[in-house]
């Protein structure tokens, strides 16, 4: 299966007809969060993007992951295809090294569409086949672009293990501060499904409340930094405080 994947992905790298060459994007970062109640979470992981003129890409990327006290690795290939100008598909799979926290594999897929001249819809779909049992989402998502900022609102409509629907819905909003920085605010709430502990682990449903903010600066060259914070206020546990770093550079 990941071997077909991965043969399905180099064929949306280079699109039905065309041309050989490609843009290379290489992408790396790390976050920390402090954990009421628990271990801290960190994370470190790398991608690498190729896009081509037609708006089609291709990507590979791997993460190195920390919590509960326990470590895994993970890895995901994706694509987006382009058939015509005005919507577009995006697939991607996973897996986990060790799965104690972390997914046993995940599969997503989603189309979107243009509908206005800066407005578009979509809907996605996502499985993570959790050791404790599946989590199904469906992400119907809107964004919409004004003369001076984006707007981009998703809802996440849940199905865990215990057979409880969950719902939780993220707002963000992105702005230009200056010609090399740009900077974005994100709040969100809601019910999430998390797997919470390792052993023996289980997917409960968490009340949730998101805050975060960050800025992708242009720091010339064709590398681009990125700075975000977060503040999750999480019941009855996971409540977490985190900061992360990226760097990225384009070919």
């Amino acid at each position: 299966m990941t071997r077909s994947l991965w043969s399905f992905v180099a064929l949306i790298a280079l699109g039905p007809t065309a041309p050989a060459a490609q843009t290379p994007r290489v992408a790396a970062w790390g976050s920390y969060e402090g954990v009421t109640g628990s271990d801290d979470w960190s994370t470190a992981g790398a991608q690498l993007t190729l896009s081509t003129a037609r708006g089609h890409a291709a990507w590979a990327a791997a993460e190195l992951l920390s919590r509960f006290g326990a470590k895994d690795a993970t890895e995901r290939i994706g694509g987006v295809l382009h058939p015509a100008p005005r919507w577009w598909i995006t697939v991607e799979a996973g897996t986990s090294t060790r799965p104690a926290f972390m997914p046993k594999n995940t599969w997503e897929a989603d189309v979107t569409a243009l509908v206005a001249a800066r407005g578009s819809v979509g809907l996605g779909y996502r499985r993570w086949n959790y050791v404790a049992g599946p989590v199904d989402m469906v992400i119907p998502h809107f964004s919409l672009q004004t003369r001076t900022m984006a707007w981009d609102l998703r809802v996440s409509l849940s199905r865990n293990p215990s057979q409880r629907t969950d719902a939780a819905f993220y707002v963000r909003a992105t702005k230009p501060l200056t010609r090399r920085i740009v900077g974005w605010l994100l709040g969100g709430a809601g019910r999430e499904s998390y797997m919470v502990g390792t052993a023996p682990a289980q997917v409960r449903s968490l009340d949730t409340v998101t805050g975060a903010a960050g800025l992708r600066c242009s720091v010339g060259n064709g590398f681009t930094l990125r700075l975000d914070a977060s503040v999750i206020n999480s019941r009855p546990v996971l409540s977490r405080r985190g900061a992360g770093i990226g760097l990225e550079r384009q070919f």
